[in-house]
């Protein structure tokens, strides 16, 4: 038995709730409450309402996977309910590729969508492409809504005012004028912890590491130091790498005001800087960002590796190419009862799970680490290190979203939707926003497809040896290195290893760097310890 909407009776529903902060006149948390209940109690649905999403202070331009309450429940609790249901479209999202993508995560699912005022069923085609129009209704009507917004705020940003709030981590608010305008300046007690987080992230060095010494040292987080200037008793919060990583990729490190997430753009199209002194610059900043980005695993990479294991995600084995696991053994007890540690191991993982690789790696860890410590030094210890400048993510869709909203605009302008009393400016500051944000985004995948290649003023030598072997690590995963090894080598029981130099090889040929006492360019990109010919043939057959 199906209901008049073509769906069966008794289906578990979830209430979408969001209620904005962009001053755009919603409707309450309690009037969307009561039209979902009334909807989902109806006597032909007879539904049963599972749970309730409840976002406030949440833009409309967020994605729901984003949100907190409602993203949970899509990556977390799929399984607990059946339709998403809200009073109004735009308590979903008012941005048309925010609603595609729900949309096709609801059909990949077995979930429906439902907007009580609209009257949408999304499990017809009909109701879909109606959807999709009002959502597009959506995002205009949002952006009328920024621009008016906007339109209150840009005297005040233009002179760099602060607007309100407690300030962003790093700096203080300082009044100024006889107190009549507030400006954001570095905060000189704190900033000593910023320099250090930001050299040591330039160094190499994680933010896992840099939250242990700062934890270690009793130095306060931003809360705890904000309450201590305020004479108040601080909580005792730990630093942790998730907290360093949220400070570095805010924008607010390099100055940029944001509103609700947005950046906010001035009439060139340029990021509104709001300290007149920031902590970075913006090429400080995307690259501090680039450095804290996790190194792409290797394909069959085991996520889980040990803390001692310097080659575990990166060493494979040279038979099957199968990436090798760490292991420690258990040691032995001598007859006078002390106890003798064991050595760690690097094994294949596919001859330990039963797989067909004939002879199955197994070696002591510390032979292959020192091999490798090694053989680094010696190969480009003495070359001058070279980075690529980070590439960012991709920002193609955002440009592409940003372009049709741009000219959805001026149709609706040809049309004469702006031809109202007062209605010329706000599309002119519409039309100013848009097209400015339309420039940004394409100087940034231009960028982004251009990288270039930078020098950072140090050896590969100095930066190797300063690190720890954590550090090492995402050193080798960064400028993809492989190792592959055999448990017998070409001559006698000795292991057989072979290492490509990966990215660092590349960036030198790219420069024409030479090594110290050579002549032409760097020509050593594989390097072999006590392997046949064939084995070392094999390794670059992986490699590619």
């Amino acid at each position: 038995m199906t209901t008049p909407s073509g769906r069966a009776p008794g289906l578990r529903y979830l209430a979408c709730l969001r209620l904005s902060a962009d001053s755009d006149g919603s409707t309450s948390i309690e009037w969307q409450r009561g039209v979902i209940r009334h909807h989902v109690s109806s006597p032909d649905l007879s539904g049963v309402l599972v749970g309730e999403a409840e976002d406030t202070d949440v833009s409309g331009s967020l994605s729901p996977f984003k949100r907190p309450r409602l993203g949970s429940w899509l990556t977390s609790r799929a399984d607990e309910f059946d339709v998403i249901i809200a009073a109004r479209m735009d308590r979903l999202t008012r941005r048309p590729t925010h609603f595609n993508e729900l949309l096709e995560w609801a059909q990949e699912n077995g979930k429906f969508i439902v907007c009580v005022e609209e009257g949408f069923d999304l499990s017809t085609p009909e109701g879909k492409v109606m959807a999709r129009m009002t959502a597009v209704f959506a995002e205009a009507e949002w952006d009328t809504i920024q621009a008016r917004i906007l339109n209150g705020v840009q005297g005040r940003l233009e002179n760099r005012s602060w607007l309100t709030g407690a300030p962003p981590t790093g700096y203080r608010i300082k009044a100024v004028e006889g107190g009549r305008r507030k400006v954001l300046e570095i905060d000189q007690d704190f900033h000593p912890y910023v320099e250090e987080i930001f050299r040591r992230v330039r160094e190499g060095q994680s933010t896992h590491r840099i939250a242990r010494d700062f934890n270690g040292r009793g130095v306060l987080t931003w809360g705890d130091h904000l309450r201590k200037l305020k004479g108040e008793e601080t909580k005792g919060t730990q630093w942790q790498a998730t907290i360093i990583n949220k400070f570095i990729r805010s924008p607010w490190v390099s100055g940029v005001y944001t509103y609700k997430g947005e950046v906010v753009l001035d009439d060139r199209g340029e990021p509104v800087i709001l300290p007149v002194r920031p902590l970075a610059t913006m090429g400080e900043w995307v690259d501090l960002v680039d450095r804290i980005k996790p190194a792409p695993r290797p394909e069959g990479t085991e996520s889980r590796t040990g803390g001692k294991s310097l080659l575990a995600g990166i060493a494979r084995c040279g038979e099957c190419n199968s990436p090798v696991t760490s292991l420690l053994g258990s040691g032995h007890t001598r007859k006078d009862g002390t106890k003798v540690p064991g050595h760690r191991y690097y094994r294949c993982s596919n001859k330990f799970k039963g797989g067909a690789c004939a002879s199955g790696l197994y070696v002591r860890a510390d032979v292959l680490d020192t091999w490798v410590d090694q053989e680094i030094q010696a190969s480009v210890g003495a070359w001058d290190m070279y980075e690529r400048a980070g590439r960012g993510p991709s920002r193609a869709r955002e440009l592409q979203s940003a372009k049709a909203r741009l000219e959805n605009l001026e149709a609706n302008y040809l049309a004469g939707e702006f031809d109202g009393e007062g209605q010329g400016e706000s599309y002119m500051r519409m039309h100013k926003g848009l097209s400015a944000r339309v420039a940004l985004l394409a100087r940034q995948e231009e960028e982004r497809a251009n990288p270039e290649l930078k020098a950072t003023g140090r050896k590969y030598g100095e930066v190797w040896e300063a690190k720890d072997q954590e550090d090492r690590r995402e050193f080798l995963r960064t400028y993809e290195v492989k190792v592959w090894a055999w448990g017998k080598g070409a001559e006698g029981d000795g292991r057989g290893m072979v290492m490509d130099l990966g990215d660092i090889r590349a960036m030198a040929d790219e420069l024409a760097l030479a090594r110290p006492g050579g002549k032409g360019g760097a020509t050593r990109m594989v390097i072999s310890r006590n392997v046949t010919e064939e084995c070392r043939r094999k390794a670059l057959g992986f490699a590619r």
